[in-house]
């Protein structure tokens, strides 16, 4: 692990703790789930923040949809990955493809004991 990614809440991991829970996690698009922390990924680098699990309260998925500019139509739909943490933040991911959402929702939904969906 060349760079260490930043922790966005007030808790914090070992750097050899992260370095191995980082490498053995389940990637899905720019993020991935191990079994210490949830690691986030940006527009460019993927898994450059993380959240430890003791500190995620709950996961959802938000869609939107995207219209064309001169026809008006609808084009597709965008999916996001929203999670709540430390008492009330908030970080949302963007997602190229919906079923990488739903793959990540469904992990979570079968190692943790996080909730996930909207309350």
């Amino acid at each position: 692990m060349l760079i260490p990614p930043k922790a966005l809440s007030t808790d914090t991991l070992d750097r050899e703790v992260l370095a191995q829970d980082k490498k053995d996690a389940l990637r899905c698009g720019s993020c991935a789930l191990g079994k210490k922390a949830l690691y986030l990924g940006g527009h460019i680098l993927s898994n450059i923040h993380y959240i430890p699990l003791t500190r995620v309260e709950r996961v959802f998925k938000r869609l939107a949809v995207s219209k064309g500019f001169y026809e008006g139509k609808v084009f597709g739909s965008i999916a996001y990955l929203v999670v709540l943490y430390d008492g009330g933040k908030q970080k949302v991911v963007r997602f190229e493809r919906e079923e990488e959402v739903d793959e990540l929702l469904n992990a979570f939904r079968k190692n943790t004991r996080i909730p996930v969906g909207k309350p």
